[in-house]
């Protein structure tokens, strides 16, 4: 009895074997493990071409000219209001309004202020630094006026006060910081000529063109004026109706 129960057993353990073995084949593999710590994927925007925008930015300015207007000259605020325009991926256009001034030492409370109204166009240039550089220009008009307690000073040969309202060109540099999908980060530097030379009506002093370099940083808003803000955007739609005829 104890002879016949031998090769039963020898067949059990091996099929017990063969069925570890296959087990061990099917078992699944084991999954690496996850990096709790990996950086998140980088956001990606929307293209702003063909998306306005308006703002504001402040800085300082300081005049350069003419000799006597930037003799002893001291950087005070420049404040900006601003609106953009982007035709492409490249070319953005600009419009700006602004005023600012500089003050005298020890002259109390007289100042050189200039308000400005611009229109401009920057060309995009690089991808540099983590922000957009580009390059521009543009015209526009300049009101200036030399003053003391809020008062125009006068030329002492001709009576006028010294004050005119003058054609310019500016020329500049600008950086932008994407911050959301419709807000971005501006930082501008110009410089603006003003054809304001006049030696007939000022010939004492301020008869030459004033110059002025201005620095700002600000933001922007972007919107789209296709989506129905500014105005409506045609869209011709077809409808296929059940019998296959085509309406709208």
């Amino acid at each position: 009895m104890r002879v016949a129960w031998v090769p039963l057993a020898v067949l059990v353990v091996g099929f017990a074997c063969a069925g570890l073995a296959v087990a061990q084949e099917s078992a699944p593999p084991q999954l690496a493990p996850v990096d709790e710590q990996a950086p998140a994927p980088k956001q990606v925007f929307q293209s702003l071409k063909n998306f306005g925008s308006f703002g504001a930015n402040a800085g300082g300015m300081l005049l350069l000219g003419d000799e006597d207007a930037a003799d002893g000259a001291l950087i005070r605020p420049s404040l900006q209001a601003c609106f953009r325009y982007r035709f492409s991926e490249n070319w953005i256009g600009v419009g700006e309004f602004g005023f600012g001034w500089n003050a005298y030492k020890d002259q109390g409370d007289t100042v050189y202020a200039i308000t400005s109204g611009t229109l401009g166009a920057y060309r995009h240039i690089s991808n540099a630094l983590g922000v957009e550089w580009s390059a521009g220009g543009g015209a526009g008009l300049y009101r200036w006026i030399y003053k003391s307690a809020g008062k125009a000073i006068k030329d002492p040969e001709s009576h006028l006060a010294y004050k005119g309202l003058d054609p310019g060109l500016f020329a500049g540099m600008q950086v932008e910081k994407r911050m959301t999908a419709h807000v971005t980060l501006i930082g501008t530097a110009q410089y603006h000529l003003l054809f304001s030379s006049n030696e007939d009506d000022f010939p004492t002093r301020f008869g030459g063109s004033d110059s002025f370099l201005a620095s700002r940083l600000g933001v922007n808003y972007h919107f789209s004026p296709y989506e129905g803000i500014l105005w409506e955007r045609k869209v011709n739609r077809t409808i296929r109706l059940t019998s296959g005829k085509a309406g709208s």
